[in-house]
């Protein structure tokens, strides 16, 4: 990989504030005192903060960063640790962006959906055990699995009373024979509602994710 790569992932416009964070960051503790380790994960972190490399999967950072998979998770699970989000309520809105593209498995009456960013999934799955239910990732620890009522203890933490009645409601009809509510309907109503709760700008780009699921 060479430095045009990284350039194409930034804005023109964000490239000087990349440049002066980055020399703040590097020259902090004196020259050359940094790590490769540390370099690499300060350079994520800017990536992500001025180039959006959060909005492409793992697979996709691979593939352009020519690390592996492995590799690319640990680094912007460092990340995130060292250079803690600075968007409001970033875990919020970003169990929201998973849950929009989520799955119901009608059997064991459970929502499926994938979480890649570790520092997010780890958060979610704290949260849950904290309210006392057991997520599940036995299967694929990218994927979270978990007990509709338990989601519903988890919204009604994380976004209000009145998000996880209705989440309750809907998703009631939705388990009855013979209903013709769809999963689809009742997630969109809900996840709507949640971000409602997070801000107008929010509920654009949910929006915007929701319309781009391809169920």
């Amino acid at each position: 990989m060479n430095k045009d790569v990284i350039s194409s992932l930034l804005p023109a416009n964000a490239k000087p504030a990349f440049l002066d964070e980055f020399l703040e960051n590097y020259l902090s503790r004196g020259f050359g005192s940094q790590s490769k380790r540390e370099l690499d994960v300060l350079v994520i972190h800017l990536l992500c903060k001025y180039g959006g490399l959060e909005k492409s999967t793992n697979n996709e950072l691979s593939h352009l960063l020519q690390i592996t998979e492995a590799r690319v998770r640990g680094l912007l699970y460092e990340a995130k640790l060292k250079y803690p989000p600075e968007e409001d309520k970033y875990i919020e809105k970003q169990i929201l962006l998973a849950l929009a593209k989520s799955q119901f498995d009608v059997d064991k009456q459970s929502i499926r959906f994938i979480v890649e960013n570790s520092y997010v999934r780890f958060a979610l799955q704290a949260k849950v055990k904290s309210l006392g239910g057991v997520p599940d990732s036995s299967f694929n620890r990218e994927v979270v699995n978990i007990n509709w009522e338990q989601l519903a203890v988890l919204i009604e933490d994380l976004y209000g009373k009145d998000v996880a009645e209705r989440f309750k409601k809907e998703f009631k009809q939705l388990v009855e024979k013979g209903s013709k509510v769809t999963f689809k309907e009742v997630r969109k109503k809900v996840l709507l509602g949640a971000a409602g709760a997070l801000g107008g700008a929010f509920v654009k780009i949910l929006k915007a994710a929701l319309t781009g699921d391809p169920t």
